[in-house]
């Protein structure tokens, strides 16, 4: 058996309190809840989905519904909580009910 060089170990002597909790419940009756998160990002997850396609390169023509009106425009990106259309349109994601191609 060939001899090799002991490799350096350093010496830790002191404790470490860097450590975070963290908690989680799955349960029915608490507030934090996986599908609630979910469901309330249903219209960002949907525009990234949009923009995160192959198909995607610049602008995408895709319809949105803001209150009871449909319109069509040609998205571009997302700017904090806003989607920018093609002709530098800024619509708020909150007023958007649904979008689709």
């Amino acid at each position: 058996m060939e001899n090799k060089p002991k490799m350096y170990q350093n010496i830790i002597k002191k404790e470490f309190h860097n450590n975070k909790c963290v908690y989680a419940s799955y349960d029915e009756n608490s507030d934090f809840r996986v599908d609630k998160i979910v469901n309330s990002n249903d219209i960002r997850k949907k525009i990234s989905d949009i923009i995160r396609a192959n198909n995607f390169i610049y602008s995408k023509s895709v319809h949105i519904v803001i209150g009871s009106s449909t319109i069509t425009r040609k998205i571009i990106g997302i700017i904090g909580n806003k989607v920018v259309t093609i002709d530098n349109e800024y619509i708020p994601i909150d007023n958007i009910k649904d979008i689709y191609v």
